[in-house]
């Protein structure tokens, strides 16, 4: 039932709001932070403590839902599954950030815009390197929020393994960031081996996709032996659309001064070359999620 889970959910988030699924992240992050007052001295132990109070309660209930829905039907868990997954992915919001963009870029000042995507400093960037930013963001919005959360889905039973991998990345995003104490060294050691499948599999998407060639020889060059992992889908994903991303010329790079791809500078017809990227991959990950849940069927 997972293709028909998620097919419902992606049809279903075209209706969520985007607060409600900030509230609830939201939540989950004052939960966070109140783990963090009460249980930071800065041990690595005291992390890992932590990691396991934030994370296991919510996987203990819809862990035991999962169970339950076995014994009283397949209907229950089904609709669990996808009120959940209607609630924590993220496509539609995504892909209109890039038409956003686009919008904004004809009819507004560059300052303006690059206001709106985070560009600190007062000096207006080059249209290439707004474009690149609004690209980045998308990329990584769609491996975090979309694909990597399919592929845990579909690996664990219930909604457990899309809530897993979110409150990781969450709690890596709050805990793990490289200024901090030996606090959030489990919580970036966690996310990173629970991220190195999936950002494998979306950087080979992209590829696939896309210019294979470019996109597995900027995955090969510029991302390989990094432990910086995003790098890994940005370099597929340049190298898929042909452009280069992360002009490392700049101080103002999302991505610390990156400089990924082949080919030209990014401009406005990219910004739809990337869209039609996105849409391309989750089409190839529906047909082979639908693949799968067939054959379980007819092996089952």
């Amino acid at each position: 039932m997972n293709f028909f889970s998620i097919l419902i959910a992606l049809l279903l988030e075209q209706y969520r709001t985007v607060s409600s699924q900030a509230k609830v992240f939201a939540l989950f992050d004052r939960y966070a932070s109140s783990l963090d007052d009460l249980l930071n001295s800065g041990e690595r132990h005291h992390g890992i403590a932590a990691w396991v109070l934030a994370v296991a309660p919510v996987l203990l209930v819809f862990g035991t839902l999962s169970l339950l829905s076995g014994w009283l039907g397949a209907g229950l868990g089904w609709v669990i599954d996808v009120l959940v997954l209607t609630l924590v992915l993220d496509f539609r919001s995504t892909l209109n950030r890039l038409s956003t963009l686009q919008a904004d870029l004809r009819h507004m000042e560059r300052s303006q815009v690059a206001e709106r995507l985070g560009f600190p400093g007062v000096t207006a960037p080059a249209l290439p390197e707004l474009v690149a930013r609004g690209i980045e963001l998308a990329i990584v919005d769609i491996h975090s929020h979309l694909l990597a959360v399919l592929f845990w889905y579909c690996l664990l039973p219930g909604p457990t393994g899309a809530l897993l991998y979110l409150m990781a990345l969450r709690l890596n995003q709050i805990w793990g960031s490289e200024t901090q104490t030996d606090f959030g060294h489990f919580s970036r050691t966690a996310f990173y081996w629970l991220d190195w499948i999936p950002l494998r599999l979306t950087a080979l998407a992209f590829a696939i996709v896309g210019n294979f060639e470019d996109s597995l020889f900027c995955w090969r060059t510029q991302a390989s032996g990094n432990r910086a992992a995003l790098r890994i889908v940005l370099a597929s994903a340049a190298g898929a659309l042909g452009i280069r991303l992360g002009d490392a010329s700049s101080p103002n790079r999302l991505y610390g001064g990156l400089d990924l791809g082949v080919g030209e500078a990014p401009d406005m017809d990219h910004l739809r070359s990337a869209e039609g990227m996105i849409w391309r991959t989750l089409v190839l990950w529906l047909l082979i999620i639908a693949l799968m849940t067939i054959a379980a069927m007819v092996g089952g």
